[in-house]
């Protein structure tokens, strides 16, 4: 793990626009863009994703799922969805980078392209590295597939997931414009754990990736997350994590905005639950809607109470005396 950590910094043979990084190949990338041969590996591996979510509806539903590596954000999801998890369509660049991975090792450019000079050298002297340690190499390029799969599900009005750490404020508004250009009624799902919390899932994942794969499963293994790129997640404004920020821009500044719920797992629930054998549990710290798109974020209650009183409310016709005829429903 130390190795992974030191050589995912800025400028090693593990960051992310390091020179064995995919989009760095000229057989494969050229000014920024796919070349042919990649782009039908892209078309195939977007079917297969789309593929495997047979059930997904066209109702224009958007879920922007957003929170720092190792917040719980599938756990989160999987409690939201429940029995309707198999009508959305989840858009996540992590299941492309594992995509990419299983490609490059079928295909042979793993070991010819993908796997850097320090990584061989040490594994000749006897350490042990798994496809997904070298995940930040496909980071762009999983990055892309999953902005063409989000271009592709909207232009349907597929039911979508959009899982993302969302750390970036101006990307953030940028989707909700399109979405809500597209017509899409959105839901803004924000999940946060403490920085320790999240650096001690992520190791621990890791951890048990790795160990499983040496057992025989997985031959991915763990993905490793840069302690640079979690640590500054979490240099967000007023103390918040920056996918918090974001997401809440997000929910108060674009009217197709039904809804933006906060999910919060402390280090003290964390610890509690750890202690007693259970998952923990996130609370819901925020939970806001809108009454209609011309409305302000209010509580949800509140939103709910608004929304009946307005389908009760008396039209101008139902005020005036009788008239002939049937009233418009």
């Amino acid at each position: 793990m130390d190795t992974v950590r030191e050589l995912s910094k800025p400028g090693q043979a593990l960051s992310k626009d390091a020179p064995t990084a995919t989009t760095n190949n000229p057989a494969w990338w050229v000014g920024g863009e796919p070349t042919l041969a990649r782009d039908l590996l892209h078309e195939r591996l977007i079917d297969e994703a789309r593929a495997a979510a047979p059930d997904v509806e066209q109702q224009y539903r958007a879920i922007v799922l957003a929170g720092p590596p190792g917040a719980g954000k599938s756990t989160v999801l999987a409690d939201v969805l429940g029995e309707h998890r198999g009508k959305y369509l989840v858009i996540d660049a992590d299941e492309f980078k594992r995509s990419l991975l299983r490609e490059a090792q079928q295909d042979g450019s793993y070991d010819t392209w993908l796997m850097p000079d320090a990584i061989r050298e040490r594994e000749a002297q006897g350490e042990r590295f798994y496809p997904l340690e070298l995940a930040s190499l496909v980071h762009e390029e999983s990055s892309y597939l999953a902005k063409s799969l989000r271009a592709d599900a909207i232009a349907a009005g597929d039911n979508i997931v959009i899982d993302t750490v969302l750390s970036n404020e101006a990307d953030a508004l940028a989707l909700g414009q399109r979405l809500a250009a597209a017509g899409y009624d959105v839901r803004v799902i924000d999940v946060e754990v403490p920085y320790e919390l999240s650096e001690e899932r992520i190791r621990g994942r890791w951890e048990h990736a790795y160990t499983t794969a040496l057992d025989g499963g997985d031959s991915l293994g763990g993905r490793w997350v840069p302690s640079e790129y979690a640590r500054d997640v979490f240099d967000g404004p007023g103390g918040r994590s920056k996918p918090e920020a974001a997401a809440r821009a997000l929910a108060e500044q674009c009217p197709a905005v039904g809804r933006y719920r906060v999910f919060r797992t402390t280090a003290e629930e964390a610890r509690a639950a750890d202690a007693e054998g259970r998952p923990a549990q996130a609370t819901v710290e925020v939970d806001k809607s809108r009454s209609s798109r011309s409305a302000t974020l209010v509580d949800t209650a509140l939103a709910r109470t608004q929304q009946r009183a307005a389908v009760a409310r008396p039209t101008v016709s139902d005020r005036g005396s009788s008239t002939n005829g049937p009233e418009r429903s």
